[in-house]
């Protein structure tokens, strides 16, 4: 539907009527006839009213009526981004984005101006990721105050800001960024083939988007990595990663991300490098003490009484004198005590989750080992493998950490030990079937690459300044021609002597 050259007396009553078939529910339209020849036209609540006001209302009240006409508005009002308009259709649609449109009798197209201003929350300290040191802004729900922060940090041409719409009815606003010098093209390609693929009314979140953009669906582990740090953001862009910003969402997308990924924090680089060092090789002992300290001991206890020191066997009896659950049982009943307690922490408010758990856990264990339900020794332990779980720096990887505990404490009281390798290795062969935009999950230990393991995960004073162990160069094939390198080199032993 186009404005046509009809015979039209008052150019509101027209618009009134057309954009009313078009927008028959949107009761917040609002159609302002200036008089006969002039109607603005915006949904209220969508713009910047002292913008409308001042730049827009308050410059075509004072024109003449019988020569206003859109190019003398279009020269006169002084908004930046304003374009040319005569298909009603299109008219409607921008309307629902916060534009304004200028209708002008005896005029075949108006004028859109872009003056919105949706509701949003200021720039504040993250509220779900701890910060210790570094910046404390943290990334807001309007899309183009998150591209300013992150240009605010990033003033480089290489910086490269890409936009994209998903969804066909809710036609969600999304930025696809990266630094064109660092980025393998790969990635890009295959994010934007992942993007053409997308075919769904709208997405409400970015940890919706990477689940579609996740080449398996049915991964237990996270692929890619959700922050709404700055920090975060800039550090995986000078690595070369690939970041999405979507608008009405705070968290970013940051991709490829590996295994080890998941447990380092942008903190680690802020200390020196020893002591970054240590806190990370800390977190993988925490993870280790996660998945295998429970189901250690409930295989220990049914199997392989062998294993327990002289020393802990008669503390061990008399514990477990009083208590009528084999234990299998009792640790399942304690360890989903445990995931509870954590789950009421998190959905009550802050003060009052934080004495539920306190207070919860204090009473339900005491309570327990008193009643017979449990021994002292197995509490103990599952708080160590809740306190190895907490060192994980990102919460979805913790609950797919949490996750996998589960079948391990079952095979290990079903075959003990052979269970507890069995469960390993089936989770180690999930790991290396696992790929991140077409990265392989577990890089740089599978395929394995020196430089980038130093960079990615040792540390060292030499990698402590550094980001990138290959920049501007596909993993995949720059680990094929180590191998083919290292094949020919092999084959020429008077080259490995020289």
């Amino acid at each position: 539907m186009t404005v046509s050259n009809m015979k039209i007396s008052d150019m509101a009553v027209y618009l009134k009527v057309e954009l009313k078939k078009l927008l028959p529910n949107c009761s917040d339209l609002v159609i302002h006839g200036i008089n006969s020849s002039v109607a603005v036209c915006y949904i209220s609540g969508l713009i910047d009213s002292k913008v409308l006001s001042s730049s827009i209302l308050g410059v075509i009240t004072v024109m003449d009526e019988d020569e206003v006409n859109t190019e003398l508005i279009r020269q006169t009002i002084t908004i930046c981004e304003i374009e040319r308009e005569g298909n009603l259709e299109q008219v409607a649609l921008k309307l629902l984005q916060g534009h304004v449109y200028i209708g002008v009798l005896d005029e075949y197209e108006g004028l859109l101006c872009n003056i919105a201003h949706f509701p949003t929350r200021a720039i504040a300290a993250s509220e779900n990721e701890t910060v210790i040191f570094g910046p404390v802004l943290a990334f807001n729900e309007s899309l183009g105050e998150n591209i300013a922060v992150l240009r605010s940090y990033i003033k480089s041409p290489g910086l490269v800001v890409e936009p994209h719409i998903i969804g066909e009815k809710m036609e969600t606003r999304i930025q696809l960024t990266y630094m064109s010098e660092y980025v393998d093209e790969q990635y890009i390609k295959y994010v934007k083939s992942k993007l053409e693929q997308i075919k769904t009314d709208g997405l409400l979140g970015n940890a919706l988007l990477m689940q579609k953009l996740q080449n398996h669906p049915y991964a237990l582990f996270p692929l890619m990595t959700l922050t709404e740090r700055p920090d975060r953001t800039i550090q995986a862009l000078m690595e070369g990663k690939i970041v999405i910003f979507m608008e009405g969402d705070s968290h970013v997308i940051i991709g490829p991300s590996s295994f080890i990924d998941f447990f380092l924090s942008v903190e680690d680089r802020y200390m020196s490098w020893g002591t970054g060092l240590f806190i990370r090789m800390l977190r993988f002992v925490g993870l280790m003490m996660s998945v295998f300290l429970t189901p250690i001991y409930v295989a220990a206890l049914t199997f392989h009484y062998q294993m327990i020191p002289p020393a802990l066997i008669v503390s061990l009896i008399e514990t477990r004198s009083k208590v009528p659950f084999p234990p299998l049982l009792e640790t399942l009943m304690l360890e989903m005590t445990m995931e509870f307690l954590r789950e009421a922490g998190v959905r009550l408010p802050t003060k009052v989750g934080q004495t539920i758990g306190i207070v919860g856990g204090i009473v339900i264990g005491q309570a327990a080992v008193q009643a017979g339900f449990t021994s002292n020794i197995l509490i103990m332990l599952v708080a160590l493998a809740a306190l190895g779980s907490f060192t994980t720096p990102n919460y979805l990887m913790s609950g797919s950490i949490r996750l996998i505990r589960y079948p391990m404490i079952i095979m290990a009281g079903l075959w003990g030990i052979l269970g507890i390798v069995f469960v390993a290795m089936l989770i180690f062969i999930h790991l290396l079937r696992q790929t991140s935009l077409g990265r392989p999950y577990l890089f740089p230990l599978f395929p394995f690459r020196r430089k980038d393991l130093t960079v990615d995960m040792l540390l060292t004073p030499q990698s402590h300044y550094s980001y990138r162990g290959s920049p501007a160069q596909s993993s995949l094939n720059s680990s094929e021609n180590d191998n083919a390198s290292n094949r020919s080199s092999s084959k020429d032993p008077q080259s490995d002597s020289n």
